[in-house]
């Protein structure tokens, strides 16, 4: 059975409706759960003033794609049409880590979701199936680095999430080959300096938003619905591990608090107005 939690912001009266952020948690398609979330579903919902709605999804082996995709579909469609809840339907918007953020940029191109999803914020999201992990890592732009910590995991979580057979260029499954009008109008992509899955958000990012021949394309930018910010100094799943050094640990979560006011001064501007 999936789990559903949902987060009110504080002070939220009985009768006004909210705008809707849809969380979908990480951890390779293979661990973990929407409670792995809370922490930031809470202080999302305080805020944005967003009702949060954090899903689970079924998990590899047992469940490859597009099972995990199906699943947030039928589950984002079925909490929109729930009458019970605060929702402003005008106003939705999908997000998520790593493997969460895949999913959300892959459910929002599906029945019954299309078209219904109006903005995407996506942290170091798994884009592109189509390339290896060794290929990944031996493109990093910043290979002498620290290990990255997705290395070691990335041919496991590459064969149980991909069946062979599989078009792996289907924009479904690698939504870096996905067309602007099949994907949400409006997306914030954040990346991790060290990250292997760096390279395939940022080229994504920039194919978008017009700017393929762009030469800095570490520097941040916010082009028309798209918006793009690169962790400097940071590896995969930065949000979620902030280490053990009390310097580095502060510096970290400064990092993200400002990365989280910027994706909520972002929504602010077409979303939550």
């Amino acid at each position: 059975m999936l789990t559903t939690r949902i987060f009110f912001p504080p002070g939220h009266q009985p009768g006004n409706l909210l705008p809707l952020y849809i969380n979908i948690h990480g951890g390779g398609f293979a661990v973990c759960d929407a409670g792995v979330d809370d922490r930031f579903c809470v202080a999302w919902a305080k805020r944005t003033g967003m009702l949060v709605v954090s899903l689970d999804y079924r998990k590899v082996p047992r469940y490859p794609f597009p099972r995990g995709t199906e699943d947030i579909a039928a589950q984002v469609a079925e909490v929109l049409q729930d009458e019970s809840l605060p929702i402003d339907r005008a106003k939705v918007v999908i997000g998520g880590f790593s493997a969460g953020g895949h999913l959300a940029l892959s459910a929002a191109q599906v029945a019954p979701l299309k078209g219904l999803v109006q903005a995407a914020i996506v942290y170091y999201p798994i884009v592109d199936f189509s390339h290896p992990p060794n290929e990944k890592m031996e493109s990093r732009p910043y290979a002498d680095g620290p290990k990255d910590n997705l290395g070691e995991a990335g041919w496991y979580l590459d064969w149980g999430y991909v069946c062979v057979g599989q078009n792996r260029r289907d924009p479904v499954l690698s939504p870096c080959y996905a067309q602007p009008e099949d994907l949400p109008p409006k997306i914030y992509m954040v990346s991790a300096q060290w990250d292997m899955l760096r390279l395939e958000a940022q080229q994504m990012i920039h194919r978008l938003a017009g700017l393929d021949e762009k030469e800095d394309q570490e520097a941040p930018f916010e082009k028309g619905p798209y918006k793009w910010t690169l962790a400097m100094g940071c590896a995969h799943g930065f949000t979620h591990g902030y280490g053990k050094d009390p310097v580095e640990k502060a510096k970290k979560k400064q990092q993200c608090e400002q990365i989280y006011h910027e994706a909520h001064e972002w929504l602010k501007k077409d979303v939550l107005v």
